[in-house]
């Protein structure tokens, strides 16, 4: 699939799918926009979470459907489980709340562009239910170190 392919997203009743490619830059106030199929709008308590994953070097979008998820996984994590209390805690700290303002934009923060390797130029790939944002060369996925493993497991165990 080339990137001349148009990013869409595409409605099945309530279930919104992110799918196409797109290119996009990021602005002096780590501002992206967000391709226009794609673009939306936080209401009441729902809301759209952006979090740096290794597994894959890219920055993951989230719908309010699964940011419910992670919430009620982490409702049942207890204290006294250090692994997946710590895969909430990296989740937590690489993660933030995002809507689109009135042009479309979302703001990232300094420290999840630098995970992902964004400086500029980025690209913007479907996931049907998600959507990842990356640099035109991602990151290296980290798979194995015993962050990832343990984080990876965690969220798995957790239904995520």
């Amino acid at each position: 699939m080339g990137e001349s392919l148009k990013a869409q997203m595409s409605s099945f009743g309530k279930t919104k799918l992110f799918t196409g490619r797109h290119s996009g830059k990021l602005d002096d106030k780590n501002r992206l926009t967000i391709p226009a199929p794609w673009r939306f709008e936080t209401e009441g308590d729902a809301a759209y979470l952006a979090t740096f994953y290794p597994a894959t070097g890219t920055i993951l979008v989230l719908p309010p459907e699964m940011v419910q998820q992670i919430a009620d996984a982490a409702s049942r994590v207890a204290l006294s489980d250090p692994d997946k209390h710590e895969a909430m805690i990296t989740l937590g700290e690489n993660s933030t709340t995002v809507s689109c303002d009135k042009a479309g934009r979302i703001v990232l923060n300094e420290s999840m562009l630098r995970q992902a390797g964004i400086t500029k130029d980025v690209l913007f790939k479907g996931a049907f239910r998600t959507f990842q944002i990356s640099a035109p060369q991602p990151t290296r996925a980290d798979t194995t170190s015993p962050e990832s493993q343990r984080l990876l497991r965690a969220l798995k165990e957790l239904g995520l």
